[in-house]
């Protein structure tokens, strides 16, 4: 029989923690599936984004506790906030546009039974059509691309058997405490200087590098409207994201994160590994940014700042290498 675990660290206690930014027409069904849950989640802490549609009210009527922010904070810093507010031995990142199936905080917390190295959970995500994938768990592409495995695929049943990941969607991504605990003691579990985009696969990154895995559960099912309420990025990511339809902000992100995450995890042995598919990508990105993106090549090339953030986080965490 396995040992009880520690008061406070029991990971089918869960807290969910919703980043919520002009979500009234999304957040309402997501509240909801969570009251529905077979395994009630331990709290619930929604993280308002300066919203002016009635955001945090409606999350505060629902009874959650709420954190209301002055500005667009971004994913990240308020995910950081809710994290701060976190009880219990396990946290689900929710986005607000996903609908979760009653059963799922019940599968998804049996994984961390299966080994106490279990850190993080993937759970099967479709579209809000059922029959559409969205996110079976994501992989780390040889180019350094996040791969969000079964995306945009019809589900025809070819991922329903439970395996590893590399990292977890942020839109419904369940951690153990002790591994948020472990890979951000002063707090910031995703990195603030990321605000949004491949937060995710830096964050089960770093936790791999500390000797967590990740499980992928296909009996934890939700539904991921993709996009939110802002109906322009919702067209830009549905059904395919795609260089040339993303917004100048968006892009601009996630080129910048991709490089902030190779700078914190990747290793000289990997990168020379890999290097010609790392080369190939970035030759055909940067051709295309120079000719077509010229202002987000810009953002990317003069913000300094970040990458030295990388950098000093990289020597912190190896003790100075």
């Amino acid at each position: 029989m396995s040992p009880l675990p520690e008061p406070g660290h029991d990971p089918r206690q869960v807290t969910v923690v919703v980043v919520s930014w002009e979500s009234a027409r999304v957040l309402p069904e997501c509240l909801e599936a969570l009251a529905s849950q077979s395994l009630a989640p331990h709290a619930v802490v929604v993280v308002d984004n300066a919203s002016a549609d009635g955001s945090a009210e409606l999350a505060r009527r629902s009874g959650c506790e709420v954190i209301e922010n002055s500005a667009n904070f971004g994913f990240c810093r308020a995910s950081n906030q809710g994290w701060a507010r976190a009880r219990g031995g396990a946290v689900l990142f929710l986005n607000p546009d996903v609908v979760l199936d009653p059963g799922y905080l019940e599968a998804a917390t049996a994984a961390f039974r299966e080994s106490p190295r279990v850190g993080f959970v993937a759970g099967k995500l479709l579209r809000f059509d059922r029959v559409t994938l969205d996110s079976t768990g994501q992989f780390l592409g040889r180019s350094r691309r996040t791969i969000e495995r079964g995306y945009g695929q019809r589900d025809e049943g070819q991922f329903e058997l439970p395996g590893p990941v590399f990292s977890v969607c942020g839109a419904a991504a369940l951690y153990r405490r002790e591994v948020l605990e472990e890979i951000a003691p002063d707090g910031e579990v995703f990195d603030a200087d990321f605000f949004a985009f491949h937060e995710d696969l830096d964050l089960g990154w770093r936790a791999q590098r500390h000797g967590w895995i990740g499980r992928y559960v296909p009996a934890a099912r939700g539904y991921h409207l993709r996009g939110g309420s802002n109906e322009a990025l919702r067209r830009a990511v549905v059904p395919r994201a795609r260089l040339t339809t993303l917004p100048d902000p968006v892009l601009r992100h996630a080129v910048k994160n991709r490089y902030l995450a190779m700078i914190k995890n990747d290793t000289p042995l990997a990168i020379a590994r890999d290097l010609p598919f790392i080369l190939g990508r970035d030759l055909l990105l940067w051709a295309y940014l120079g000719v077509c993106r010229p202002r987000v090549a810009w953002g990317v090339a003069i913000d300094g700042a970040s990458r030295a953030g990388a950098w000093k986080k990289r020597r912190r965490e190896r003790g100075g290498r």
